[in-house]
């Protein structure tokens, strides 16, 4: 099998990276593998703590972020990302069994996070994930 610098030098072009971040290990493992499957190549992370660490150091192309996690919550990590200049232009997807597809837009979003400089992020999606779904979010966010 190729190494990602071998790919590159061959002009294949190197898979994006997503980093999964889920407190939950059954989704983690569920995600990375469809993902791993679709040809992304993926990171994990289970908590915020975690999830940082992974961003600073393998700088993904996308992220997809539960809501609901012990210590931060997945809204508190956005924000901070977000007002991180390192990690601003990072894409997330909030993937979350809080319904808020339809509860978690524009100005309910505002209340969450009053910070006019905090984007809404790329999208949401609530558990269980459709998957056509996701991946279509996914190709229409990072290609």
């Amino acid at each position: 099998m190729n190494t990602q610098k071998e790919k590159e030098m061959d002009g294949i072009t190197p898979a994006k990276t997503i980093l999964v971040v889920d407190d939950e290990q059954d989704i983690l493992t569920y995600l990375s593998t469809l993902l791993d499957d679709h040809g992304y190549t993926v990171r994990t992370a289970s908590n915020a703590k975690e999830a940082w660490e992974k961003i600073l150091s393998c700088a993904p192309d996308l992220l997809t972020l539960d809501i609901m996690m012990p210590k931060q919550s997945g809204i508190a990590f956005y924000r901070n990302m977000k007002l991180d200049a390192r990690t601003q232009t990072i894409p997330v997807i909030f993937i979350s069994a809080f319904s808020m597809a339809q509860n978690f837009t524009g100005f309910r979003f505002r209340k969450l996070v009053p910070d006019e400089e905090v984007p809404e992020p790329e999208g949401f999606l609530e558990k269980p994930i459709v998957i056509p779904t996701l991946l279509a979010l996914i190709r229409n966010v990072i290609g």
